[in-house]
This record gives structure tokens, C-alpha cells and sequence, in this order.
């Protein structure tokens, strides 16, 4: 039988908290530290451009990463119907990672330019024009709001913070690279993106 004083005193619980967290840290967070730099050695990702990081974001807000993953397995099945699996050097530069756990559509890790932008523009007018039985809903509003690009730069600048080479020279550039774009078509440059910069695996 448990003692109730063990149960019911905040101090016990309190030290036993800290406990499970630092034993965590020791085991997932410490680790990263002594292998970051063979990651980055071993890694082909390229960080975004400006355009593909505003239609990240976008990506977000409008909650794809909700319904599709971006993790292939290492398993036979996976790679047939999605392409080749997922390793740990491929997210250096994805802050935060869209692993996902649900697959109401599609995994996306190598969609990038497995469809044309125009089969990208229909299918995200009205995903059924391509897809007949898709259930995955209609975003005609990105194609009428358009991007100014004013936060693009502190976007940057705090990826940079966490480790992303870019330029003061990118930076500065951004918000040109930006302004003027529809949402539709920056979420279409990301989509294009994904999987095009880790070179040929098994």
C-alpha cells in the first residue's frame, strides 16, 4: 500500500518531477549536442528561401501539417507508396519539425515537384478537380491574400538564431522576395520544395 504522506506531500512530488525531467534532459536533449555538428556534416538540406519560409507558415496556420505527415519510415510499404524514408540529418534546418502523426491525406515528404504549380493551383482551388475523392477542403481565399513580407526578415533572423546559415545578404532580401506574392503561391514554392534537397537514398 502506498504511504499517503509519499502521495500527498508537494515537496515529494515537486523533487520527483525534477527528477524524471533531468533524467529526460540526460537522455534526449543531452546527446544532441555531442552528434549536432556529424548531423550537419552528413546532411544535404538547404535552408528555405524566403518565399518557401512565409508558405511554411502558411502551412501551419491553415493546419496541413494536421492531416498530413512529413515522416516516412524505414519500412517497405512506406517507401513504395511514398519514396524514400526520412533520416535525422534531413531536419536540421526545420524549426519546428511536422513529423505529424495522423494521415487523413498523403504523407508529403517527397512531394516536391511530383505535380506541376498549375496542378497545384487547381488543387488547391478545389482539390476534387484532381483528385475526385479527396476530402481535403478548398483554399480559393490564399489566391486573394496577398503577402507584404514585413515580419519575413525577424522570421529569418531567428531561424538564423537557431542555427540556419543565412546571409545578412538573404536577410536583407527577404521582404522583395516576398512582397506582392499571394499565400497561394508561397505555400505552392514550399510544397515544391519538400524532399528536393536530400539527394538519392535507397
Amino acid at each position: 500500500m502506498i504511504n499517503k504522506d509519499f502521495t500527498s506531500s508537494v515537496v515529494i512530488l515537486i523533487v520527483s518531477t525534477a527528477i524524471v525531467a533531468a533524467f529526460s534532459f540526460l537522455v534526449w536533449v543531452l546527446p544532441a549536442f555531442f552528434y549536432q555538428d556529424k548531423l550537419i556534416a552528413e546532411s544535404t538540406a538547404k535552408p528555405l528561401t524566403a518565399l518557401q519560409v512565409a508558405g511554411r507558415d502558411i502551412y501551419i496556420s491553415e493546419g496541413c501539417h494536421t492531416c498530413h505527415s512529413m515522416m516516412v519510415r524505414p519500412l517497405n510499404a512506406e517507401i513504395k507508396r511514398y519514396g524514400r524514408y526520412n533520416r535525422e540529418s534531413d531536419d536540421i534546418y526545420e524549426h519546428p519539425n511536422l513529423w505529424g502523426s495522423k494521415r487523413t491525406g498523403p504523407d508529403l515528404t517527397n512531394l516536391g515537384r511530383k505535380y506541376s504549380d498549375q496542378w497545384h493551383i487547381i488543387h488547391l482551388r478545389n482539390p476534387r478537380d484532381v483528385v475526385p475523392t479527396s476530402i481535403m477542403p478548398s483554399y480559393p481565399w490564399l489566391f486573394e491574400q496577398v503577402l507584404d513580407g514585413e515580419d519575413i526578415e525577424a522570421k529569418l533572423t531567428a531561424l538564423r538564431t537557431l542555427g540556419v546559415p543565412y546571409s545578412d545578404k538573404e536577410i536583407r532580401q527577404a521582404r522583395l522576395e516576398v512582397k506582392g506574392k499571394t499565400k497561394a503561391l508561397a505555400l505552392i514554392a514550399y510544397l515544391q520544395s519538400l524532399g528536393q534537397d536530400q539527394g538519392v537514398r535507397p
